[in-house]
């Protein structure tokens, strides 16, 4: 039986949003196999995506939603994954100064709506109501975020504002990963590695958990063994006070860079080599740099603007009445969902 959305104002006679049931969920999958399954055939896109909602992460932080009808039809789905955010306060603290206060900021990812569905507002309507929902069940609640692979205007009628999305592209390096004097790490030293790079200081910041970044790394593991892949030998490296962790991209044959602290010209440099060295044994093309406000490694890249490829464009949509649409500035790969 369907439970209709906790926000009556917003949920009309024809259309409920819901928390879909695990047998829901399973039904999703299927229907969105055509726009996400690629060169996989059905049982494994559905193995896969079982495997992945079974992660520690997205078993605790995750959840499917659906737009229904009436009859039960379900018009428009998603997911959203709960993160750990911060944002300036403007109350004064003990001290008289204002602090950072934390909360969620919730990552819709699989936004999906069937094609004979499509062009009524269905997805729009699904995403104003989680909006609502979510800022009144979850008082910690401050923003939505989601990286949009289609048209912009699509999520920007749903009050979502476009951040810039830059990638750094470098090509495969033949060598040693380890050549430089780095230290590789394996994935049983994430959190560790996580440890060790710091917050950036910013007015409102989305930063990943170690499980977060896991599931990156889980993501990995099942398309390597779907696709016969070999893994890379690390899923990261430090040398001194710089650290980077990745993961490889089979299905978009890269090495993305998922979070990246490197306060030398030289750390950044000898990082970034082992990177593209790992890439290069694994039979990856190219490594991927999101840019943030960080300073870049000194080494020529290609610049890529996500913007014009409709490539994972970072969208922002706040909750909090103290945040604004372009506070967003700090976007590394390991928010993508």
């Amino acid at each position: 039986m369907l439970e209709p959305s906790t926000d009556p104002s917003r949920d009309g006679p024809a259309m409920i949003l819901i928390q879909a049931t695990p047998q829901l969920t399973s039904d999703r999958d299927q229907a969105t196999f055509e726009a996400w399954g690629g060169e996989l055939p059905m049982a494994l896109y559905l193995a896969a995506a079982e495997r992945l909602r079974r992660h520690p992460w997205p078993r605790d932080a995750g959840a499917v939603w659906c737009l229904c009808a009436e009859n039960g039809e379900v018009l428009s789905s998603c997911e959203t994954y709960r993160m750990t955010s911060w944002m300036r306060d403007s109350r004064p603290g003990p001290d008289g100064d204002a602090g950072s206060r934390p909360g969620h900021s919730y990552g819709i990812a699989s936004v999906y709506t069937e094609p004979h569905l499509r062009r009524r507002g269905h997805s729009t309507e699904m995403l104003a109501r989680l909006a609502a929902r979510l800022t009144g069940e979850d008082p910690d609640a401050q923003a939505l975020l989601l990286f949009s692979d289609v048209a912009l205007r699509t999520y920007e009628k749903a009050g979502f504002a476009a951040r810039p999305g830059l990638n750094l592209v470098f090509g495969a390096l033949v060598g040693a990963p380890r050549d430089g004097g780095v230290a590789l790490l394996r994935d049983d030293q994430v959190a560790e590695a996580l440890a060790r790079i710091p917050r950036p200081a910013a007015g409102y910041l989305v930063w990943p958990t170690a499980e977060q970044i896991d599931w990156h790394l889980e993501r990995e593991r099942i398309f390597a063994e779907l696709l016969g892949r070999a893994r890379p030998c690390c899923c990261g490296a430090r040398l001194g006070a710089a650290t980077a962790l990745w993961s490889a991209d089979y299905r978009e044959g890269q090495l993305t860079m998922l979070l990246w602290h490197a306060p030398e010209p030289a750390q950044a440099e000898a990082l970034l080599a082992c990177a593209r060295r790992t890439a290069a044994l694994v039979g990856l093309p190219r490594t991927v740099l999101w840019r943030t406000p960080q300073a870049a490694p000194p080494v020529p890249a290609v610049l890529e603007d996500r913007r014009g490829r409709l490539d994972s464009v970072p969208m922002f949509r706040p909750l909090d009445p103290g945040l604004g649409a372009g506070d967003w500035d700090w976007v590394p790969r390991a928010l993508w969902v």
